[in-house]
């Protein structure tokens, strides 16, 4: 890969935003990029509606069920120890049987830590492999900190065991040229009262209640502690973002692309 590019940052910073415009100007550019949005399943540390089936119960279960056999074998993806399914791509009774291994529910209490860990990094670890040779830039929404933290932080995973993951993370990513792009506003609270606003009232109440359910009343202050204390592990720019102004980053993007 020529290089993979992680758009970081809190809700609320802009990190969409960010990508289509970095996209642009590279794809302008002529260079050979895409741009993966957070919950496209080409990402490989975002697991939305993706279960992680330890590899003897979906073989158990692929022979059972012999008449879609095929059609499994095409939405799947098999590594040493798991098989990757994305549950809303398949027959609502195989979704069902295998809802016990959504990786992307942060409400499943099948997936412990440990579990979750393993089985997200031998994911990265195939998809490492498979893209390393690829003569491509990627742009990258949440891949790298968002969504990695946040599935940890909801299983009430430590602070330790967070920067432990995502350094394991930035290691396998090493080969691939990658450089982090960091969008931060002054603090948590302004970055999610601007997300609020932005997103709307829907939005809103529904990262409330869940938040709520969870626990993880100041989950977006440790994110932002965390997050900051864990750009070491990886080349990365912090790019300021005040109100509207997004100015910085355009000055970053120009200066290095």
């Amino acid at each position: 890969m020529k290089q993979l590019i992680l758009v970081e940052g809190l809700p609320g910073t802009g990190k969409t935003t960010a990508a289509q415009k970095l996209f642009n100007r590279l794809s302008s550019k002529g260079e050979a990029v895409s741009v993966f949005f957070e919950g496209d399943e080409r990402i490989p540390c975002d697991f939305y509606e993706m279960a992680g089936i330890p590899i003897n119960e979906f073989d158990t279960f692929h022979a059972r069920h012999s008449k879609i056999a095929e059609e499994l074998w095409a939405i799947s993806m098999r590594t040493v120890n798991y098989v990757y399914l994305r549950l809303d791509k398949c027959p609502d009774f195989v979704a069902d049987n295998f809802r016990k291994w959504d990786m992307g529910d942060e409400h499943n209490q099948q997936i412990n830590i440990q579990h979750y860990i393993s089985c997200a990094l031998e994911r990265l670890d195939y998809w490492v492999s498979l893209n390393i040779d690829v003569d491509n830039t990627v742009i990258m929404d949440s891949g790298f900190l968002q969504n990695p933290v946040n599935e940890l932080l909801f299983r009430k995973a430590s602070n330790d065991e967070v920067r432990s993951y995502i350094r394991s993370i930035s290691e396998k990513l090493a080969p691939l040229n990658p450089l982090c792009l960091y969008l931060k506003r002054e603090n948590a609270q302004i970055a999610i009262s601007f997300a609020k606003r932005a997103k709307g009232p829907g939005w809103s109440s529904r990262i409330d209640a869940m938040l709520e359910e969870l626990g993880c009343p100041n989950l977006f202050e440790q994110r932002f502690e965390l997050e900051l204390s864990m750009l070491s592990y990886i080349p990365h720019i912090i790019c300021s973002v005040q109100g509207n102004d997004w100015s910085d980053f355009d000055e970053q993007v120009k200066r290095i692309f």
